[in-house]
């Protein structure tokens, strides 16, 4: 009986191995499952609602903003500096040299409409 008990007990020792290893594939399988998953609902999340091109700020500060089309064409200027008739020529700048405006271009680039009218606002000292 002496090897009948020693096969039983060397049996009893390889099922324990074996389920050590079971154990250890069922937790590295979880493992795996779980970072899969994640990583397949993190790809699938909707992609944040902003635009690439947009730029957001709290404040910006310039001498002229130039809104122009896709084709560069511009449309409008509001500027710190003096009128002009057509956009791109040199500006006949106020008495005082400083004044700001608002203007508007037609297709060929001519000012259809300007604020203030005339450049003769000066700022307050």
């Amino acid at each position: 009986m002496p090897s009948a008990k020693s096969d039983v007990q060397a049996l009893s020792a390889r099922l324990d191995k074996l389920e050590t290893q079971a154990r250890r594939w069922k937790l590295a399988t979880m493992v795996l499952a779980l970072s899969s998953a994640s990583l397949i609902l993190i790809a699938a999340r909707p992609a944040d609602r902003i635009d690439s091109s947009v730029i957001r700020a709290r404040s910006v500060e310039a001498e002229d903003f130039i809104l122009k089309d896709q084709d560069g064409q511009v449309h409008a200027r509001l500027s710190l500096r003096g009128h002009a008739k057509k956009f791109g020529q040199s500006f006949s700048a106020s008495p005082a040299g400083a004044g700001s405006s608002l203007e508007f271009y037609d297709q060929n680039g001519e000012a259809i409409w300007t604020a203030p009218q005339s450049p003769t606002m000066l700022p307050t000292k």
